[in-house]
């Protein structure tokens, strides 16, 4: 099945790696250059202005040659070997994942500034993702003498916020420093918690702040109303992390802290690095950003709409296996002889109507009601077309613990008396 899609990548990854015998790897400690615009992600040229141009007029025949030739330096540009993308394929075989959602990545060497991103275009909810710049913002502005994170602000029934978080279950009337409130947020990703700072730090000011880091796609700079994320956007925020930890301001150790103390950790760094990350989860988006510090510093994100797929182990394993091959690789970049300093390679998922069943029964279960929710009004219409038994369909969900539902035309938990 997955052939046929994996071909395009590996060649367009083969011609963005350009390398060949001659190329060299880099050093584990290559010097510290400017970071490449994400914008842009070419290296520059050194070229001659037209003032320049024209100021040379009068200059010797020797001293125009000498000119000539430092208009030619330019920054060297890196790649990923060409065993990452022969890994990365094999990876993308293994998990069907690729065919059925959406998933991007997004890795940038700090050195360097090479990127590398899968699926870069792809927009997702960004979930809980948010909160790390969010909590950014708040020790930018306690740094600017406008945020005072030893305030305390009192829990109260307003702030009361359900899903995760550790806060919801304590009494009201209890009080609450801005420092502490942050630390929920980023460990636990407390929802009570960012209730009670977004009071008191409005988002008017939040986005502001993400525009001023350069974040283009408007709809990444919200913290409500389905605020949304993509790989660039991703990378911007996690270097601005990396940036604000290295000042050693008053509050680097703090963020540094709340980062490697948060929950559900899916992307992995190498032998003794630290990850400083922040998950998000809700309702099948399922995503990690983080920054790796280890024999390279690296930013890697990984963002994924794994729609109505129920979280398991295996998407877990997915990501661990993305981020550990990142891993792997990230201190053998090559110099290659392309122009830029950016490789993406893209993959199309199926669309929902040419989707086969697959036989894994959790990915089974979630096909199945992508189907039924855009292409087949009833199951038996779904079997029809696909030529599936529906007596085998339905054993295989029970089994789950689903059943098939007329009134909504999906598969549901299967209800269980007390007594059973």
């Amino acid at each position: 099945m997955h052939r046929k899609k994996i071909l395009p990548i590996i060649i367009t990854a083969a011609l963005l790696c350009g390398c060949n015998d001659s190329s060299e790897t880099v050093p584990a400690a290559a010097p510290v250059q400017e970071a490449v615009s994400v914008t842009e992600k070419i290296t520059e040229t050194l070229t001659v202005s037209e003032t320049s141009a024209s100021e040379t007029s009068t200059v010797t025949e020797t001293e125009l040659s000498a000119s000539s030739a430092v208009t030619e330096i330019s920054e060297p540009s890196y790649d990923l070997s060409e065993e990452f993308y022969n890994e990365l394929e094999e990876i993308i075989r293994k998990y069907p994942h690729f065919d059925y959602y959406d998933i991007s990545l997004a890795y940038e060497d700090i050195d360097t500034g090479f990127t590398f991103m899968l699926d870069p275009d792809k927009h997702y909810f960004s979930a809980s993702v948010m909160k790390a710049p969010y909590m950014l913002y708040i020790y930018r502005m306690a740094l600017a003498g406008k945020a005072d994170t030893g305030q305390k602000l009192t829990y109260s029934e307003e702030y009361k916020r359900s899903g995760t978080g550790t806060l919801q279950y304590e009494e009201f009337g209890t009080e609450w420093t801005v420092e502490e409130l942050i630390g929920l947020c980023l460990e636990e990703s407390d929802n009570s918690a960012f209730a009670m700072l977004r009071e008191l730090y409005p988002e008017d000011g939040y986005k502001e702040f993400m525009i001023s880091l350069g974040i283009t796609h408007e709809d990444d700079a919200k913290a409500s109303g389905q605020p949304q994320i993509c790989c660039e956007s991703a990378l911007t925020i996690s270097r601005e992390i990396y940036d604000f930890i290295k000042e050693g301001n008053p509050y680097s150790e703090r963020l540094e802290y709340h980062l490697t103390h948060s929950r559900n950790a899916m992307i992995l760094g190498g032998e003794n690095a630290e990850v400083i990350r922040k998950y998000g989860w809700y309702d099948g988006y399922f995503h990690d950003m983080a920054v790796i510090l280890g024999n390279r510093d690296y930013c890697l994100t990984i963002l994924t709409n794994l729609d109505m797929l129920e979280i398991n182990t295996r998407e877990y394993r997915l990501f661990g296996e993305l981020s550990s091959l990142i891993a792997e690789y990230s201190d053998k970049l090559i110099i290659n002889d392309a122009s830029g300093n950016r490789s993406v390679i893209t993959y199309e998922r199926q669309e929902v109507k040419d989707m086969a069943l697959p036989k894994d029964p959790y990915m089974l279960l979630s096909v199945l009601n992508m189907k039924l929710r855009d292409v087949y009004p009833s199951l038996e219409e779904l079997c029809g077309d696909m030529e599936a038994d529906m007596n085998d369909i339905s054993a295989a969900m029970e089994k789950l613990g689903y059943e098939y539902n007329n009134a909504e035309n999906q598969f549901i938990p299967i209800e269980r008396s007390d007594e059973e």
